[in-house]
């Protein structure tokens, strides 16, 4: 905020984001809501400072979604200043330096990757059977499968396997990778695999997906089911009710919602991640303080003062009466160890 207009404020303030699926879309609006409230605490920047740029391969964002949906939310986007590149791929990206196929090119130091999910690449150095993206052949019961048949003890689920989508839908067919499918499929291997030790029949992966929902920042939100499209405010409430209903334990529950609540009235609590740069810095700072008085040598002990009063009674009382000597003047003084002091008369 502090530097002045250039080349690399508008790269610190430059924000890009590869891949337009669901997690892209939600980390996209996401981090271009946060960014609208920050600037409002920081008069140095204008809204027109940021840039956010939306990077997708294909012709369209979130596949998951109707395309109707899907338009509505390239709308919302386009309306809080934010620019999609859509038939467009990432060329490179080395030093912050982004080039896209289009041939345009602009410098960022924020650059999100969500263009999709690959396959673990150890299962190149097997001899799995595996598909073009790299993904073990499965049957829809989840045992792999190759040219010559099944491959004996060998078992594949989640982003790991091409497991065929028996409703219908899917990506050329298959399941595509999210938790939604990866979640359910190792549930129904564990059973297959102990179904199969006992002898026991084993059962096909299938599950219909009842509906889609994404959350586009504070109050935006796209919901999917069916045909049935919702967006706007009613479908972020309904996204963070899905994921208020999903936590684990009422206590937990609650903490959580009371927070969106909160966020609801009093908008989003914006709190600094500098500190994590530099976590010692804290203790540190601490350690090098100054001692306290308390921890420092004692000082000598102060000698209280008298009253005068009470200090001129007591000078009285130690002076010698009239007539006597002082202590010090009775009596005479030799240094040599054998002489005696005394105050009678030599005897004759």
């Amino acid at each position: 905020a502090t530097l002045p207009a250039g080349p690399e404020r508008d790269r610190l303030l430059t924000f890009v984001v590869v891949g337009g699926g669901f997690a892209g879309i939600e980390v996209f609006a996401e981090m271009r809501s946060i960014a609208t409230d920050l600037v409002k605490k920081y008069p140095e920047i204008d809204f027109e400072d940021t840039h956010f740029h939306l990077v997708e391969a294909m012709g369209r964002i979130m596949p998951e979604v109707s395309l109707e949906t899907s338009h509505w939310v390239l709308k919302n986007l386009a309306e809080r200043g934010a620019n999609v590149h859509l038939d467009t791929q990432l060329k490179s990206a080395v030093g912050g330096v982004v080039e896209l196929s289009t041939g345009e090119s602009f410098e960022s130091d924020v650059i999100v990757w969500t263009a999709g999910v690959m396959a673990s690449p150890m299962l190149k150095n097997t001899d799995l059977p595996i598909e073009e993206r790299g993904r073990l052949r499965v049957r829809a019961d989840g045992r792999v499968e190759g040219d010559d048949g099944i491959v004996a003890d060998a078992w594949g689920a989640g982003d790991v396997a091409a497991t065929p989508d028996l409703t219908g839908g899917g990506v050329g067919g298959f399941c595509v990778p999210n938790a939604q499918h990866a979640v359910r499929q190792g549930k129904l291997m564990a059973k297959n695999i102990t179904a199969s030790l006992r002898g026991e029949g084993i059962t096909d992966y299938f599950h219909k997906n009842l509906g889609a929902v994404a959350g586009l920042g504070l109050y935006q939100g796209a919901f999917q089911s069916g045909k049935i499209g919702i967006t706007g405010f009613p479908a972020w409430v309904m996204h963070r009710g899905y994921h208020g209903l999903a936590i684990p334990s009422f206590e937990r529950k609650a903490r959580v919602v009371t927070g969106w609540v909160n966020n609801l009235v009093w908008g989003r609590d914006i709190v600094s991640l500098e500190a994590r740069e530099t976590p010692r810095t804290a203790f540190e700072t601490f350690a090098s303080r100054p001692r306290p008085a308390a921890d420092a040598a004692p000082a000598a002990p102060v000698k209280k003062e008298e009253a005068p009063a009470k200090k001129a009674a007591d000078d009285k009382a130690d002076a010698p009466a009239e007539g006597e000597k002082s202590p010090a003047l009775a009596g005479s003084y030799s240094s040599s160890p054998s002489a005696e002091t005394t105050d009678e008369k030599p005897s004759a």
